[in-house]
């Protein structure tokens, strides 16, 4: 009674004053128990709003944002990467950019998927590459884009089929551990040169396309929880 008596006061003389007042709780005002109701009713003076965790494009955007700060040229997959991982708060996600910049900066390696990937293993514990295969993936992407199985590993350079399958190739890169040149396998055959250029062409669109950026993020969530 004594603190929530000195509370009261102190409340009142910041507001008299002018001075902005912050308080948070994991409850709206009226729904805290054991306050005082004359207390209550001061919180819910002000704007009551409900934050959530951030949610996949917000992560996306922070990690641009604090890369850009620093002056350094963040690959799509590897933003994605984090943001698609690391999910608890921003603390923890400009934590692991720190991480891997730091890492990058120390042993002169460039900003890559992998390196993030061995970097973070032990910091994203739900990150299980293993569930998740290059099968999976084109079933949802076949399915995504109607576009049945056989053409999109065959030879069809038709627009919709090839925009699917360069998206498949990206997403296997992204969300499995396999090699450039297994993942080209499970396309027809094809070589380690022409996933690097699906996968560019990919980051490169959704660089500049916000629609197609959120269809590739949904379809990696999709993906993951397919998984």
């Amino acid at each position: 009674e004594t603190t929530q008596e000195e509370f009261f006061h102190t409340f009142n003389a910041l507001h008299q004053d002018g001075k902005q007042i912050v308080l948070t709780s994991d409850c709206p005002p009226s729904e805290l128990k054991g306050l005082e109701e004359r207390l209550i009713s001061r919180f819910q003076w002000g704007l009551v709003a409900d934050i959530q965790p951030p949610d996949l494009e917000m992560r996306i955007a922070i990690l641009r944002k604090k890369a850009e700060r620093d002056g350094i040229e963040l690959p799509e997959d590897v933003t994605l990467f984090i943001a698609e991982h690391i999910t608890s708060n921003i603390r923890d996600l400009e934590g692991a950019l720190i991480r891997l910049l730091a890492a990058s900066s120390l042993t002169g390696r460039d900003i890559t998927l992998d390196l993030a990937k061995e970097l973070l293993k032990d910091t994203i514990p739900t990150y299980t590459p293993g569930n998740i295969t290059i099968e999976l993936i084109q079933k949802k992407v076949c399915s995504h884009y109607q576009v049945p199985f056989d053409l999109l590993v065959g030879e069809t350079r038709k627009k919709e089929v090839a925009t699917a399958r360069q998206v498949a190739m990206y997403i296997a890169k992204v969300l499995t551990n396999s090699s450039l040149k297994t993942i080209g396998l499970h396309f027809g055959g094809r070589d380690h040169s022409t996933v690097i250029h699906a996968c560019q062409t990919v980051e490169s669109r959704m660089q500049n396309d916000p629609f197609f950026r959120e269809e590739v993020q949904n379809l990696i969530e999709l993906c993951r929880r397919g998984a």
